[in-house]
């Protein structure tokens, strides 16, 4: 498993801020902004693209306190893929006001950072779901993106460094206030169209293996 110290160097190499050995000069972008560009494109990179996993509950994970079965999602929880009992009947998704207007409802719904089951209290069942990517906190902090995602992430990191650039720079804030410049909102952030598109063509290339499984 990679670790950020590995990784981070990409980042720099695109944006010119690498330190040559023996070199007094200071990097340009705090390493503590880098972490957080690189978590806010994983999270983008999250909604297109997820960490898929699973888990299984039992019973003794019911906190409710009363017949209904509700049980906490993980802390990475992203969205439901697949919930399924012992005997491999697939609980369908319902709405949470199922519970109120068809009580024979048979099915799970997810509310308020807990899935519900409705119409069934097995011993056990596995829920198979899209997670998010783990946040990078430090220089150790693993980096579980695929591989091929390493250059859209670090393109979003340059994206969102040339947005800060852009909102500190009093040179553009006077640019875009000018009433006779056209629409310098569209030319101006050429940069981050350009980032953002390769982004999203990177992710497009490479197709879910799996994507019929929620079916």
């Amino acid at each position: 498993m990679r670790r950020w110290k590995e990784v981070e160097p990409i980042i720099t190499a695109l944006l010119k801020d690498e330190i040559p050995a023996g070199s007094e000069r200071t990097r340009r972008y705090d390493p503590d902004d880098l972490r957080t560009w690189w978590n806010n494109a994983q999270i983008r990179l999250s909604t297109m693209k997820p960490l898929h996993k699973h888990l299984v509950y039992t019973a003794e994970d019911n906190k409710s306190g009363t017949d209904e079965v509700q049980v906490s999602l993980p802390e990475d929880f992203y969205r439901p893929r697949l919930v399924v009992l012992p005997n491999k009947q697939q609980l369908p998704r319902l709405s949470i006001e199922e519970k109120f207007y068809n009580p024979a409802a048979v099915g799970y719904a997810i509310y308020e950072g807990k899935m519900i089951l409705l119409g069934a209290q097995p011993a056990t069942w596995l829920m198979a779901y899209d997670a998010y990517y783990p946040a990078i906190k430090n220089n150790d902090s693993r980096v579980e993106i695929p591989v091929w995602a390493d250059e859209a992430c670090a393109l979003y990191v340059g994206m969102q460094a040339i947005t800060r650039e852009m909102a500190a720079d009093a040179r553009y804030r006077k640019f875009i206030g000018k009433q006779d410049a056209g629409n310098p909102a569209i030319a101006v952030p050429a940069g981050r169209q350009v980032a953002g598109g390769r982004f999203n063509a990177i992710v497009a290339m490479h197709s879910d293996d799996d994507v019929d499984f929620r079916k």
